[in-house]
């Protein structure tokens, strides 16, 4: 995916997952599930 393409979007992390994933829920009350990738993962 190109970074023009990105999404950024704010929200609250409502649950650790295994894996580095995270259940997140939106400003707008949708719930995502996210994850740390690159350099942020180690």
């Amino acid at each position: 995916m190109a970074k023009e393409e990105l999404l950024e979007m704010r929200g609250k992390v409502v649950e650790l997952l295994p894996n580095a994933m995270f259940r997140v829920e939106l400003e707008n009350g949708h719930e995502v599930l996210g994850h740390t990738a690159g350099k942020m993962r180690k």
